[in-house]
């Protein structure tokens, strides 16, 4: 006989998850065996269709935070997201890359982690202030419009025969997204 635990988490199985499919579904068995969830079911095939329209390609979210409303737990599934695109980030290269890592010992292996994860955390600054520019602004296309951003040094000759030549700093041009990204990020006083 089980004990009370297994068989309420053996209920909830039936219940919460297989219930909405009953009709589509046939549970043939669902055991405990060898420490883990053995679930035997099968398919009926006439219903299968149904089940592709209106049940799979979902994503059900499970939580032990009883006291959350399912907007908080839909926020905070959000938020694992956008930790996971950092870290795609850090994998691919494409803005704050992990590797090469051309380092053998452990003290520069963590050096080099707490370099990225610095990295991270200023792009992600910027980025909470570059929202304020452009509602709805990924980091992906912050950093695309940051790139097309350039400063060019002009030098003159000198005025007459002795003194050091003159520099004057010009910005790129800019299209209207840019300038606001520039205005609200205050980059205007690194140009000179």
């Amino acid at each position: 006989m089980e004990n009370g635990w297994r068989a309420r988490w053996r209920a909830f199985l039936i219940v919460a998850i297989l219930a909405p499919t009953t009709a589509l579904l046939i549970l043939t068995g669902c055991n405990v065996q060898d420490g883990g969830w053995h679930l035997q079911f099968d398919f009926d095939s006439a219903a299968l269709p149904q089940l592709l329209s209106q049940r799979l390609g979902r994503t059900m979210l499970l939580t032990n935070r009883v006291d959350w409303s399912a907007e908080q737990v839909v926020a905070g599934y959000g938020g694992e997201q956008s930790i996971e695109r950092v870290f795609r980030g850090l994998k691919d290269g494409k803005w704050l890359g992990w590797g090469p890592m051309y380092h053998w010992t452990d003290r520069k292996i963590r050096i080099h982690a707490f370099y990225c994860m610095l990295g991270i955390s200023l792009l992600q600054y910027v980025h909470r202030q570059a929202k304020a520019a452009w509602a709805g602004l990924s980091v992906e296309q912050l950093l695309e419009e940051l790139e097309q951003i350039k400063q060019f040094v002009l030098l003159y000759p000198p005025q007459g025969e002795k003194g050091p030549p003159r520099t004057a700093y010009v910005l790129s041009q800019q299209t209207l997204a840019q300038q606001a990204l520039v205005k609200t990020l205050g980059l205007t006083a690194l140009a000179s």
